[in-house]
């Protein structure tokens, strides 16, 4: 297409690309430049990533049904970028659907973290629609092939079901990883749970006790705090004798502090 402004998308420039995205949205002919708004969402800068798919959502809800069969066409294109990008804009305007998984899957392993992030919470919203997303963060964070995608399903079940027994024996699970990220990760979903299972607060204990991390060592003991304050009566009473320990006798000062505060934590909530 010769169109001008098509031909500013494909600018050298980023800001000029960016601009011409958000001119397509008011162009009369809006609806012809939805291909190559497309083609912008496997951009590879994020503002002209986000100005192309505001046009095709601005285009879509003036002129419904003209940009649903690109947008799928992009979902299995062979552009990782523009997979997500399109993923990201078809959950802009309608509930997210199951059929997003694989692209949304690939964008948590994605090396910018913003990305990582938007689609992790992109993959809670979608199961909180769809409970059988529920068991894909499950396996997401049991097997999947990469530790950075392991992580970010366990920050997923932390926000998706902190009341899962099955989502709190996967991140007991990855607690144990070899992975010091995903290890870390887990310990911090773990404080969020509701009612957890009895393995839970055991798994806690024994890190704080002697896990040779010593950032896992501060995080098991603040995570004690946590899930005790939300959940009285979950900690056995070996907890709050290692925190006390830990704080009365440890070696490491940030460990003995990370014990005060989840004392502290337990003693408030105790009030």
């Amino acid at each position: 297409m010769s169109h001008p402004v098509v031909a500013r998308m494909e600018s050298a420039d980023p800001d000029e690309r960016r601009a011409a995205c958000r001119e397509a949205a008011t162009d009369p002919s809006a609806v012809l430049l939805l291909e190559a708004l497309c083609e912008r969402l496997g951009d590879a800068e994020k503002a002209v990533v986000r100005a192309a798919s505001d046009a095709i959502v601005a285009i879509e809800r003036d002129q419904p049904g003209q940009a649903d069969a690109l947008l799928r066409a992009a979902l299995h294109g062979d552009s990782a970028r523009r997979r997500w990008g399109a993923a990201f804009t078809r959950a802009r305007l309608s509930p997210p659907e199951p059929g997003l998984i694989p692209a949304v899957v690939e964008a948590m392993a994605a090396a910018d973290g913003d990305v990582r992030w938007a689609a992790t919470k992109l993959l809670v919203e979608m199961g909180r629609l769809h409970p059988e997303v529920l068991g894909v963060a499950i396996g997401l964070a049991r097997s999947a092939d990469r530790p950075i995608v392991r992580r970010m399903a366990a920050f997923c079940l932390r926000e998706l079901a902190p009341d899962d027994p099955h989502a709190a024996a996967a991140l007991v699970e990855a607690s144990r990883d070899e992975s010091p990220e995903l290890a870390r990760a887990a310990f911090t979903a773990l404080a969020a749970l509701l009612d957890p299972p009895a393995a839970v607060p055991a798994r806690l204990v024994e890190a704080l006790q002697g896990d040779p991390d010593p950032i896992l060592r501060r995080l098991a003991a603040l995570s004690l705090g946590e899930l005790g304050a939300n959940n009285p009566g979950t900690l056995p009473a070996q907890a709050t004798a290692e925190l006390e320990r830990a704080r009365d006798a440890g070696a490491d000062p940030d460990l003995r502090r990370a014990a005060d505060r989840a004392l502290q934590r337990l003693e408030e909530r105790a009030c």
